[in-house]
């Protein structure tokens, strides 16, 4: 037996629409609602829970562990270890796709963007990539914009692959 056969779903008429006895309102076939307040307030909480669901990271950073701190004498892989922070904290999403500067690879990273290179190969405390992202950056806000910002620990392990060289590893 079908869940129509089961629960008969009532014909909407013309005379059907508007307020009801009761203040009842028949939104459409198969919704009767008894106020607009609640009407209003199905619709804005179906879309607030549209929008949590449709977050372009679905693993939230501060659920996620930071990278381990590095081990001395293993270099940091740009794919293995500084990539994934990038894109878990939503760097690619903003530097990506548009104008500007782009960090989905080494080598936009060195090109940089209006600013120059957003990575100086050797040298963390001159590129503008670890500026952005301490507490003070020398220009415009701390990155990623709004938060939540990177651990130090994990703005160490960036910081040790720039002085490493910036390998494309």
């Amino acid at each position: 037996m079908m869940f129509r056969e089961k629960h008969p779903v009532p014909e909407l008429r013309p005379e059907d629409a508007g307020p009801k006895k009761g203040g009842e309102v028949m939104t459409n076939r198969w919704i009767a609602v008894k106020t607009r307040e609640q009407f209003w307030r199905a619709i804005l909480l179906t879309g607030g829970l549209l929008v949590a669901g449709c977050r372009q990271n679905p693993a939230s950073p501060e659920t996620t562990e930071p990278p381990p701190p590095v081990q001395s004498g293993g270099t940091v892989s740009f794919a293995g270890r500084v990539l994934p922070v990038l894109i878990r904290y939503g760097c690619t999403s903003c530097h990506g796709g548009s104008g500007g500067l782009y960090v989905g690879s080494v080598a936009q990273l060195l090109a940089g963007g209006a600013h120059g290179p957003a990575v100086v190969a050797g040298d963390a405390g001159s590129s503008i990539l670890i500026k952005k992202l301490s507490p003070t950056p020398p220009f415009g806000d701390r990155m990623p914009q709004g938060g939540p910002y990177l651990p130090d620990s994990t703005v160490a392990v960036i910081s040790t692959w720039i002085n490493e060289g910036a390998l494309n590893n």
